[in-house]
């Protein structure tokens, strides 16, 4: 029965003249196709708009269905070439043209790369965005060898590295609603980041279900910072990362994405775990490799220039959770972090971040200090 095998068999049976409650709905004609009820009435709700309304019984059994409200359809249609149907309001906000998919890819990467830029740079040119139908889709995944990085059907990624340089593959189901397919393009572009930036050994001990509930954060981020609420809500009651994308979120706001992304590349642990999310600052950095000096020459490396003093570099706002940047460390409300001054380190707590401005104390004594951007930042 497809999407509607839950509602159909808890369908109820309404004869003529029973009293008819349904949100908006109309008591007298079918919600679908207009006509006059008869004698037997099927409740439905809608997944679009969360409503419920009343279908005359022909609509009941209809057996095409839209794939986004899952509302039976009988007129005025989109019929896709993998089987799936678009009831006409659904259709208009579907992604089914290539050339629109490719702009919205960047356009979600470009918010990404503005909300992250303190942080961390998406790889660009170095990607190729497709959009398929759900046929072909699956027919990827039954391909023998081909071992993706993403088990969301929406979507998959293959990453390769050739000649010292790497290559990705974004492929997109077609027909998303466009909140949807903007989150699935910052999902698949997270694996791009991971690929890159975290080695294969730990990509090894990383969970899939941490892998995904981090590509599940920035996508969720993006979300946030386009106010997408509904979409964050169905990317919560998604259960596939087995709670790792909660506690993403959770890490996030307590301990910033700084520490994500370092626990992410030299973390001890292989995933998340409630109650100990503080663990995520257990990490293991590489050694840099010492180089062997040149006979009859020495070379001494000039140490990077720090500011000797507290300064605030900058400040970017992922909807109602501003950042500040001082130094070479971001915070937001609340965090707190070693700060690099000159050759030694202070220990910072952020109070506030405003506009222009933030509020800081200096652990240990107390001192509070408010910093301001350089004009013309």
């Amino acid at each position: 029965m497809g999407k509607r095998a839950a509602w159909f068999l808890g369908c109820v049976l309404v004869w003529a003249g029973f009293a008819l409650t349904a949100e908006g709905a109309d008591p007298n004609h079918c919600a679908i196709c207009g006509k006059v009820f008869g004698d037997v009435i099927y409740t439905i709700k809608d997944n679009v708009t969360h409503q419920k309304t009343f279908i005359c019984y022909d609509c009941g059994i209809c057996p095409d269905e839209c794939y986004i409200c899952g509302m039976p359809v009988r007129a005025n249609f989109i019929k896709l070439a993998d089987g799936r149907c678009l009831c006409a309001r659904d259709g208009k906000t579907a992604v089914l043209d290539e050339k629109q998919a490719k702009e919205i890819c960047n356009d979600a990467r470009e918010i990404l790369d503005k909300i992250f830029s303190r942080f961390l740079s998406l790889p660009s040119t170095n990607v190729e965005v497709s959009l398929i139908d759900r046929v072909t889709l699956y027919d990827e995944f039954a391909v023998v060898g081909n071992n993706f990085e993403c088990p969301d059907v929406l979507g998959y990624i293959q990453s390769k590295t050739n000649q010292g340089g790497m290559q990705h593959s974004i492929s997109l189901m077609s027909a998303l609603p466009r909140a949807e397919f903007q989150a699935t393009c910052a999902h698949e572009y997270s694996h791009a980041w991971v690929f890159e930036n975290v080695s294969s050994e730990r990509r090894k001990t990383l969970s899939r279900d941490t892998q995904e509930g981090f590509c599940e954060l920035v996508a969720f981020l993006l979300m946030d910072s386009l106010h997408e609420e509904e979409q964050k809500k169905i990317m919560l009651r998604n259960t596939y990362t087995r709670g790792q994308i909660d506690l993403f979120i959770e890490a996030e706001r307590t301990q910033g994405l700084n520490d994500i992304l370092d626990w992410m590349r030299w973390g001890v642990n292989s995933r998340l775990k409630a109650g100990n999310l503080r663990d995520i600052r257990n990490v293991e950095m590489p050694r840099p490799k010492s180089e062997p000096s040149a006979k009859f020459q020495a070379y001494v490396e000039q140490p990077t220039p720090v500011a000797d003093t507290l300064l605030l570099k900058g400040i970017s706002s992922i909807k109602s959770r501003p950042l500040a940047l001082i130094n070479n460390q971001s915070f937001a409300a609340g965090e707190t972090a070693r700060v690099r001054v000159g050759t030694s380190n202070v220990v910072v707590r952020c109070i506030a971040v405003g506009e222009r401005s933030v509020r800081i104390e200096m652990v240990g004594s107390g001192k509070e200090t408010e910093l301001f951007l350089s004009p013309g930042k």
